[in-house]
């Protein structure tokens, strides 16, 4: 086998960033499904497979006290992640070009950590190297300590199996190899093969191939191997390391969850086992994905000892949602009372509070400590509240990365996501948004500058436009060249307080330019 280990190595991975490989996220999953978290103050944090680099760079931004290492075998990604990493002087933060089996054996000094995450890695490597990673979280976990991972899961994955072996067998050898794969897929879609007329998912997933990125989809689908897991065997691997399923990273799924009937609610009220249950979850909602946490020496949070871990849980709204009684969840479509639903919506749009004052809010009167989670718990999944675990970190790092990765995204290498010291992370961004808030960041005070410099703020987009041959879309139509300028400023007067204020709210403004607008 060659040093890819079965991993398509051939193009470099598309960015991205994910919010539950943060420390500060993953403290509140595990504190609201009352699970005692790993101390703050000082900590170690080891991300395996780290891709382009972006969450390694956020995280180590937000995270002033924390010692961050990455690792990846792809040396286009260390190369591209310490260029930005050193351009934005990150000094906490390790890249490392090692395999999985050079950190499992040692090969690497390395300390032991307190959080080890990866993201989707496991489902394109052998078995070989999977128990590679798991000898290295054997090794190097911490008492205590916590692993993020996630995966593509069954039983949802089931049906996309056989589009995955379709794709690869047309990949073949050399050449342009998504091309190839794509190109039999469309044909056989096109052929009408029974396969796809009898499984729309699949047919879905093919038509779709032409509006994502091509990077994307070669590491999703191209790879020797392609395993989506069921949770017990993932559960049942990671307990030979030590570690216990200690919840979800993602609140939609987290137990109890919403979005059950009443019967199928009946059913799992009668399963003792906690695994056997969480994979019976898997068949009600055909997860295709999962995103778990595992902790070595699980410690149960009594009411007590949740009351004093909730003074750290911060939560606040998000002003750019508003109240829904019918949210929809990532599979399902929950309908919700008034009665408590939306006091608490009304409550966290009010201010920031810790999740200690909520508990103790006059709205949620002869509510238990779990009934509020509950409540909580379907808000932060339907993206109206926000949390975070601790106080807000120095932002110096942060403002530094913020800068690089918007000067970046003028240069054409607009990565989509900027730190948010108030998240304790970062948070996704427009490609238009990028460039739009490259050419307020260099203003000394942003909203002034929307009337007084607009005409350099729509100059310096459009010559970003130009430098990176991107093409500005307004409601799914191509602007032309000739009218660009002019849809740029009605972009900015229509909306570039509400991008101000947005990025205010997710602190990826420096303090010195909000502190103007707050005059």
């Amino acid at each position: 086998m060659t040093w890819t280990a079965g991993y398509n190595n051939s193009i470099a991975y598309t960015t991205g960033y994910y919010h539950e490989q943060s420390p500060t996220f993953l403290n509140a999953c595990l504190a609201m499904q009352r699970v005692s978290p790993p101390s703050l103050e000082k900590f170690t944090y080891c991300e395996l497979g780290f891709g382009q680099g972006l969450t390694s760079l956020i995280l180590a931004a937000t995270h002033p006290s924390g010692d961050f290492y990455a690792c990846d075998f792809n040396p286009l990604h260390v190369l591209g992640a310490s260029s930005i990493r050193d351009e934005a002087r990150l000094p906490n933060l390790t890249l490392l070009e090692n395999s999985f089996g050079d950190l499992a054996q040692g090969q690497v000094e390395l300390p032991m950590f307190d959080y080890i995450t990866m993201h989707g890695i496991i489902s394109w490597i052998s078995d070989e190297t999977r128990t590679q990673i798991m000898r290295f979280l054997t090794r190097y976990l911490k008492p205590g300590g916590v692993v993020q991972v996630s995966y593509n899961a069954m039983v949802g994955c089931a049906q996309v199996l056989p589009l995955q072996r379709l794709l690869m067998l047309g990949a073949g050898e050399g050449g342009d190899a998504w091309t190839k794969a794509s190109g039999l897929a469309a044909k056989m879609v096109n052929l009408d093969a029974l396969r796809f007329r009898r499984n729309p998912d699949s047919q879905g997933r093919v038509e779709g191939f032409a509006t994502q990125d091509k990077r994307y989809l070669v590491h999703e689908y191209l790879h020797e191997k392609w395993t989506p897991f069921y949770f017990t065997d993932i559960a049942r691997e990671m307990a030979e390391a030590k570690l216990s399923f200690a919840g979800s990273a993602r609140f939609a799924h987290m137990s109890p969850v919403g979005w059950l009937g009443e019967r199928q609610r009946e059913m799992l009220e009668t399963v003792t086992d906690l695994i056997e249950a969480e994979e019976l979850r898997d068949y009600f909602a055909n997860r295709v994905f999962r995103s778990d946490i595992f902790v070595r020496g699980k410690a149960p949070l009594s009411d007590l000892r949740l009351r004093e871990q909730a003074e750290h849980v911060h939560v606040w709204g998000n002003p750019a949602v508003l109240y829904q009684a019918a949210v929809k969840l990532e599979h399902a479509t929950l309908t919700r009372g008034e009665a408590f639903h939306k006091p608490l919506f009304d409550l966290l749009h009010g201010a920031e509070m810790t999740l200690a004052q909520v508990f103790d809010a006059p709205e949620f009167p002869g509510l238990s400590l779990d009934a509020i989670l509950k409540l909580l718990r379907v808000s932060i999944a339907v993206g109206e509240t926000f949390v975070r675990y601790g106080a807000v970190q120095p932002r110096a790092a942060a403002d530094r990365l913020n800068a690089v990765l918007l000067t970046r995204a003028e240069q054409g290498e607009a990565l989509g996501a900027l730190a948010s010291p108030r998240l304790g992370g970062g948070a996704t961004i427009s490609v238009l948004d990028e460039l739009m808030l490259a050419s307020l960041y260099a203003k000394a005070d942003p909203v002034k500058a929307l009337t007084g410099d607009i005409d350099e703020l729509v100059a310096r987009v459009s010559r970003s436009l130009i430098a990176t041959d991107l093409r500005l879309q307004v409601g799914g139509a191509e602007v032309s060249p000739e009218e660009t300028t002019t849809r740029l400023r009605h972009i900015f007067e229509d909306s570039g307080e509400k991008l101000i204020a947005h990025s205010e709210g997710l602190d990826f403004l420096p303090v010195q330019k909000t502190s103007k607008r707050q005059r």
